[in-house]
């Protein structure tokens, strides 16, 4: 296959809705058995009723609602517990976002409670470190060493020497507030590994982090390296909506990506770009629509911050021809698809994610995408190119206030743009001495196994003058818990509560409850709690910050000011159906042009159309002036933004960068030498990065992942399916084998992220393994390899991105 040949998949033409499907008896078979269906109801009433029944005796399981964590979607779900143990688990049918469906990673989150090698009790380092030798002690004990050594550090004025670090954080509240009251601003996450460089593009365009796709009504989508029916942000929620669309209004789904992926593979037109030059397809789609005339003057004039004439004289350059030589797009193809995607307007939008962000180019290249629905004025229109909006908490316990203190490691100066951190660089610049760390506490994180150059990463966690106290929060001995001095055993998204909200396609903002399906196992408890005993052990002022005694005080303190949750029960409701919405109160389109309420423009001022208030030396944003209007805009959160949508940013200007949405090309993608291939990683629907292959039910159905490669590069390995090969980068070198497939880009091999772990418990190390009758040892033989010890560390110069998707690497047969 040619890299400019396309997959045309044909919709069909007949429709038919899940539950006229479900009626039809197509699952009948499944639902037949007496003692699954209670005679009283039928099998759609029961799969719709949130309610499940014992096999054993036919009696109602009891149902908690709640939220999955096996990856960031947060879909409603409802454990079943039978005898106090959980069986099952299924979707929220009353969740407005996932409504009621799950993925398999979802229901097999019964895995992860009774995983055998779950951490139970708190474990103190016995051997070398890394050794793997530990004592059992009580929590007691390991409290009074960790507060012993924190009391000690913030006495001498030394508190900024903690460095915190997390992973899948959804308690970002609670961290945030003991780590800043107990005085260090070394508070890092890990976005940048993932999506930060997208988060940056949007945030300096048009304020917030994140877009929300009007998909439940768009009738045209270009997606740039996003997979949403495998793996995003917001995957169940955003995979079922997609599907529908196809079907209810005919939407055409074109994909651009190196890869086959089960998006592109399910796409009207699957194009396998070269990686990296999104952002070229993008502008020169842009010029086709301008050149066309197929562009809404008035939204670009108005509401944005250049003009037709200033995108025109930018866009000149950028030809569709121009952009097949760069990416291997036909230029007739480009043409063609710009003008499909202009003529549906304003239903009409695009994806993008890690297959663009991930790069060193990824945020300009998000900014390049961003401009296409600008032109065609589909910004905030129906089935066009959303922006999402959450019910805002209203906090009643006291806040500690801001640091002084600025952190290195968080943010380094080399990076002033990069608003979601460097999560990257936070061991790194430990090792160069940014910042002395006496203490290392991580919360649900995996520096050796997540992250890039991996085996650097191991090196830095056992160099103990450089990390002299290394705490780990998890239940689970990852690759990186294995360093730790001290492990405290956290429960699991089943054992602890929290409240969550995603961004909702719905148009109905919600609140959603993760509850205890169950107790925790064990001694294991919720990090929240244990951050509640430490503040009172340690003192010294940071117990103020942390006045309530448990989790249901502090949550019912947060939902307090939500007017329609407390009529409905408040903390009481939640409980009981896991999520709150209002059904009355949709969030309307086009809210930039909202009028700003009189009163509210009191005491404000206007500066180049921009209307402020200030308070102190500070402005804060209000609104925008529009032909002598004074109405909502674009409202910035990270950045001083306008509050247009800002296609020409002054903020990039005065940074030396492009302000207005430029291709940047990768330099050492753009002189490969001849046998060099460009390795990029992705993910599965079955497992999610780091946290899902200890999973039995998972890794059962994905436990390998061999490199893809192309025909072509194939042949000129001498290289058949299922060789083995050694994989070699400027950093390192791995042994693995290789699917041979015409689903992917001459020039690209790319591995599966999730397996391949040498720690985390039997299901993904092997280690342990005993077979037993149920599973007879058939999978056990391989574990996959996991190549991200051959990624070097590389940052997005704007956005802090890791760049995953350009690692150069030569590829030969063992």
């Amino acid at each position: 296959m040619s890299i400019s040949n396309t997959c045309r998949i044909e919709q069909g033409v007949n429709t038919v809705n899940r539950r006229e499907f479900l009626k039809s008896g197509a699952l009948m078979g499944l639902l037949s058995s007496p003692l699954l269906v209670p005679p009283s109801l039928k099998a759609m009433e029961l799969l719709e009723s949130g309610k499940d029944f014992s096999p054993k005796n036919n009696g109602e399981r009891q149902g908690i609602p709640s939220v999955c964590l096996q990856c960031v979607s947060g879909c409603g779900i409802i454990g079943y517990v039978e005898d106090g143990r959980l069986v099952k688990i299924e979707g929220n049918p009353e969740h407005p976002n996932s409504r009621g469906r799950l993925c398999a990673k979802g229901q097999a989150g019964v895995n992860q409670v009774y995983d055998p090698d779950r951490i139970l009790y708190p474990l103190k380092r016995a051997g070398k470190r890394g050794e793997g030798k530990w004592e059992r002690i009580s929590w007691d004990q390991a409290l009074s060493e960790l507060v012993g050594k924190m009391k000690t550090l913030r006495e001498q004025g030394r508190a900024q020497e903690v460095v915190f670090r997390s992973g899948r954080n959804r308690i970002g509240d609670l961290t945030e507030r003991f780590f800043t009251a107990y005085g260090t601003p070394h508070q890092l996450n890990h976005t940048t590994i993932c999506e930060g460089s997208k988060f940056v593009a949007n945030e300096l365009t048009w304020g917030y982090y994140r877009e929300l796709p009007d998909v439940d009504h768009t009738k045209y989508i270009l997606n740039f390296g996003s997979n949403p029916f495998e793996a995003h942000t917001i995957h169940v929620s955003l995979a079922q909506r997609i599907s529908e669309a196809r079907v209810n209004q005919r939407a055409k789904l074109v994909t651009f990506d190196v890869r086959l992926s089960n998006t592109a593979g399910r796409s009207d037109e699957w194009f396998p770009i070269k990686p990296g030059t999104d952002g070229a397809v993008a502008l020169a789609m842009t010029k086709a629509i301008m050149d066309a005339g197929e562009y809404d003057a008035d939204f670009i004039n108005t509401w944005t911050t250049s003009s037709v004439e200033q995108l025109k004289a930018h866009l000149a350059p950028y030809t569709p021809e121009w952009a097949e030589k760069i990416s291997g797009v036909a230029a007739p193809d480009i043409r063609r698809l710009a003008l499909e995607f202009a003529s549906a307007r304003p239903h009409a939008t695009t994806l993008s994610y890690r297959g663009v962000a991930s790069h060193s180019n990824g945020t300009m290249s998000e900014r390049c995408i961003s401009l296409l629905n600008a032109v065609i004025g589909s910004v905030d229109a129906p089935g066009g190119y959303g922006m999402a909006e959450a019910i805002k908490y209203k906090e009643k316990a006291s806040k500690p206030p801001a640091l002084a203190q600025k952190s290195e490691l968080v943010k380094p100066h080399e990076y002033p743009l990069a608003s979601h951190g460097v999560a990257q660089l936070g061991l790194p610049l430990i090792e160069e001495g940014r910042a002395k760390c006496s203490i290392y506490v991580t919360y649900v994180n995996n520096d050796a196994y997540s992250y890039p150059d991996t085996e650097h990463m191991k090196q830095i966690l056992a160099n103990e003058t450089l990390i002299p106290y290394f705490v780990s929060v998890d239940a689970y001995m990852g690759e990186a818990t294995l360093f730790a001095d001290l492990i405290l055993p956290d429960a699991t998204y089943l054992e602890r509560q929290n409240l969550e909200q995603e961004d909702c396609f719905s148009r109905n903002p919600y609140v959603a409850l993760r509850q205890p399906v169950i107790p925790p196992l064990g001694e294991s408890r919720p990090f929240q709690d244990v951050l509640i005993d430490l503040a009172q052990r340690i003192g010294g002022g940071l117990e103020k910050f942390f006045d309530f005694k448990t989790m249901d005080e502090y949550v019912a303190g947060r939902i307090a000011g939500i007017e329609g949750l407390q009529a409905a029960g408040g903390l009481d409701y939640l409980k009981k159906h896991g999520v709150w919405f209002d059904p009355n109160k949709k969030l309307e389109y086009y809210r930039y042009k909202k009028p700003i309420k009189s009163e509210t423009l009191n005491g404000t001022i206007v500066e180049n159309g921009t209307i402020y208030k200030m308070e102190g030396d500070k402005k804060k944003y209000v609104g925008v002036m529009i032909k002598d209007q004074a109405l909502q805009g674009f409202i910035p959160t990270a950045f001083p933004l306008s509050g247009k949508f800002e296609i020409y940013s002054k903020i990039l200007e005065e940074k030396g960068l492009p302000p207005l949405p430029t291709y940047v090309p990768i330099e050492h993608l753009e002189n490969l030498a001849q046998d060099d291939l460009i390795l990029t990683t992705f993910k599965v629907h079955v497992q999610t990065q780091s946290r899902t292959a200890n999973c039995k039910w998972l890794s059962e159905i994905f436990h390998d992942n061999p490199l893809w490669i192309h025909p072509q590069s194939a042949a000129k390995r001498n290289l058949k399916d299922g060789d083995e090969v050694i994989v070699q980068s400027k950093v390192g070198q791995q042994k693995t084998k290789v699917r041979v497939t015409e689903g992917i880009h001459p020039l690209v091999v790319a591995f599966a992220m999730g397996v391949g772990h040498t720690e985390y418990g039997r299901y993904a190390s092997g280690k342990k393994v005993v077979p037993t009758p149920d599973d007879q040892g058939q999978w056990w033989h391989t574990f996959g390899v996991h190549l991200n010890s051959l990624v070097p560390v590389m940052v997005d110069p704007i956005g802090g991105g890791q760049p995953f998707m350009e690692t150069v690497v030569k590829v030969s047969k063992v």
